[in-house]
């Protein structure tokens, strides 16, 4: 299999830009022997709603699931690594990690705005407002994402008012253990960004804890300037016994 340097993704990217395609058009390369790459049909998702109801993030647990839960709890123990634990339909969220990390770009005009920012102080404050963004967007109750499998890639764009896209691009690079890459870019607005997470989940008892180790690379082509940035691991708590809460954490 032939593999892509960033130089000539950023050239794949280059010709979308070009093109102007709609995204309810198909891109259709030959796959002939330059290495072409084929593309699929870009599929339009429905505008985001926005609910801001105190209980909108709340979802009970049925009774038809809780003997289900019980199961659970009595396969693992505290410090189990739960992606290795196979769990019920009813607490994932249905869509791929990959799909899910392209969650924290939902925003990435706010990118745009740090790179046309001339004052440094006010365009790190914009960058630190872009990151913050990414976490606001969070599924109903306590979801867990499936896992991509080897090789798996999920890809998406955001229009823009000022005619540009944001291109997002991921692949699960390895699957033990379980490895992303993804690689975001908008060179008409001036920025890219490119990481590498590794997603661990482990059970203590009457909490457990989501961990993305690795980072994250923001770029700011036009000013030539990197932010390298982690993601904080998330924490549910009271899952036995008290009422259950989740927070971020991390440096």
């Amino acid at each position: 299999m032939k593999s892509y340097s960033e130089t000539e993704a950023e050239k794949h990217f280059a010709v979308l830009d070009e093109q102007d395609v709609e995204p309810d058009e198909v891109v259709v390369s030959d796959a002939s022997d330059s290495g072409e790459i084929k593309e699929s049909p870009w599929v339009e998702s429905e505008p985001e709603v926005f609910i801001t109801s105190e209980n909108s993030q709340t979802e009970e647990v049925g009774d038809e699931n809780k003997s289900l839960i019980w199961t659970l709890l009595k396969q693992i123990r505290p410090g189990m690594d739960l992606s290795k634990v196979i769990l019920p339909t009813f607490i994932l969220e249905p869509r791929s990690f990959l799909e899910k990390l392209a969650d924290y770009y939902y925003h990435a005009d706010l990118l745009a705005e740090a790179s046309l920012e001339p004052d440094p102080y006010n365009r790190i404050v914009k960058v630190v407002k872009f990151y913050l963004s990414g976490f606001y967007k969070k599924p109903k109750g306590l979801k867990k994402p499936y896992n991509p499998i080897l090789g798996e890639t999920f890809r998406c764009r955001w229009a823009h008012p000022d005619g540009s896209y944001t291109y997002y691009i991921a692949e699960q690079v390895s699957h033990h253990p379980p490895v992303s890459s993804l690689y975001v870019t908008n060179r008409k607005a001036g920025f890219n960004v490119a990481g590498t997470i590794l997603a661990k989940s482990k059970y203590y008892g009457n909490s457990l804890s989501a961990i993305m180790n690795g980072t994250l690379t923001i770029s700011l082509l036009d000013r030539g300037e990197k932010y390298v940035v982690t993601l904080p691991y998330a924490s549910c708590k009271g899952i036995m016994i008290g009422t259950m809460t989740m927070e971020l954490g991390g440096q």
